[in-house]
């Protein structure tokens, strides 16, 4: 027997829907019962048969049209976008925020976030859309930044900056590979050998280009990936190795590594290690002669790295006067990457705290803080005396500026049109 179906004439309400359909699922499953245990009792009398009839035609009733109204009830919309969220940036933070505000909370003046932004502009600008406008290049460039330079989250970021949390997201990767994809090789790299050498000079070092490390950023693993970075500190991490000059600019870095690898299997597996094995690294190939011995760049490491014949380490455990005088000199000497490390995680709180992204996103996003840090480093941006300590209000008080300077203009709007 072909289903009964009932038209439905008259179209509920969203607001009384899920109460109606809740009414004809019980009632639909107490009529069924009713049927499905008249059959099992198999009573012969004829008006109870009409009955169990009626209930299964009635049953079936109830099923078409709860199912009907399923599909065809409308449901309530979601808000595409929020109103007058797009122009807060330009209208509010670029002419509001004076520069120690812009520096304290960008970690760069306002020109030099313009000229990131314009480098930037052709892998960012987006078009404007019948649904919404396109946010502006500067101000992606600005939430990218925000997120490295913060310990806030995305739905923190997204309150700041008047953005939806996703649409936050989705910028903040973009970002980052932006800034990895077009300026890594030209911020991290070898500037100018000999004034390399020269500021290592200084610290008692000859030709010696600078220092290399590696330092754990702490990450949120999945229970898959537990093992895999679990380092020998106790806690989830993949590794950035890094070398740095006398001034703590970085000229070759290296991250993504599982935190359990040690630092000289990364060591080896690094571009750094390769081009200097091949002495590719330094064009023209330049030796430094010393007593007849014909000596290449050096690089100084701490004692989990391997001696080569450019990396030099300190004496495990010295037996005279001049070796401690060689140990002294050399620790004075690669400190310079320990506090270019010190700098980078004092500018990109991102990297001091339990980092939240997808490992494939991991290296972009460290990729991005250390080419920050090296513009940073060349303009002589410096920090602001008050991040020498992380400061946990520091968003609560970026907001509070933020809500007294748009009430400022509410007001002064209101007394225009008075």
């Amino acid at each position: 027997m072909a289903p009964l179906r009932v038209r439905n004439t008259y179209r509920p309400s969203c607001r009384f829907l899920p109460l109606l359909n809740a009414v004809l699922y019980n009632v639909n499953a107490i009529f069924h019962s009713i049927s499905l245990v008249g059959r099992l009792m198999d009573d012969s009398n004829d008006d109870y048969d009409g009955f169990l009839d009626a209930a299964d035609k009635l049953a079936e009733t109830v099923f078409w049209t709860i199912a009907e109204w399923r599909v065809t009830s409308p449901r309530k919309k979601i808000c595409w976008s929020y109103p007058g969220r797009s122009p807060w940036f330009h209208e509010t933070v670029v002419q509001y925020l004076d520069d120690l505000e812009w520096i304290k909370n960008f970690r760069m003046t306002r020109q030099t976030l313009f000229e990131i932004s314009e480098t930037l502009r052709p892998f960012l600008m987006r078009k404007d859309t019948v649904m919404c406008s396109a946010v502006p290049v500067e101000e992606r460039v600005a939430i990218g930044v925000y997120f490295l330079a913060s310990r806030s989250c995305y739905h923190t970021i997204a309150l700041v900056f008047q953005k939806g949390t996703s649409t936050i997201a989705s910028i903040v990767v973009e970002v980052c590979l932006a800034i990895k994809h077009t300026m890594l090789r030209k911020e991290v790299r070898i500037s100018d050998f000999s004034k390399m050498t020269a500021t290592t000079l200084k610290l008692g070092f000859p030709h010696c280009l600078g220092a290399i490390d590696g330092t754990h950023i702490a990450i949120t693993a999945s229970k898959l990936q537990g093992q895999a970075y679990y380092n020998r500190k106790s806690f989830h991490s993949v590794l950035l190795q890094a070398a740095c000059d006398g001034d703590g600019v970085f000229f070759s870095m290296l991250a993504g590594h599982s935190g359990v690898n040690h630092d000289a299997h990364v060591f080896r597996s690094s571009k750094l290690f390769r081009r200097m094995e091949d002495r590719t690294l330094i064009p023209g190939k330049p030796m430094f002669t010393c007593d007849g011995v014909s000596i290449p760049p050096l690089i100084l490491g701490d004692g989990a790295y391997p001696l080569c014949k450019w990396l030099m380490k300190p004496y495990p455990v010295p037996r005279n006067d001049t070796e401690k005088h060689y140990n002294k000199v050399f620790n004075q000497t690669r400190n310079i990457v320990e506090r270019a490390f010190g700098r980078l995680k004092t500018r990109f709180r991102r990297l001091s705290v339990r980092m939240e992204a997808r490992i494939e996103n991991m290296n972009s996003i460290i990729a991005s803080a250390v080419v920050m840090h090296n513009i940073y480093e060349r303009k002589k941006h410096t920090i602001p005396e008050d991040d020498s300590t992380i400061s946990i209000n520091d968003e609560q008080q970026l907001r509070e500026k933020m809500m007294t300077i748009m009430c400022g203009l509410i007001l002064k709007e209101w007394r225009q049109k008075k």
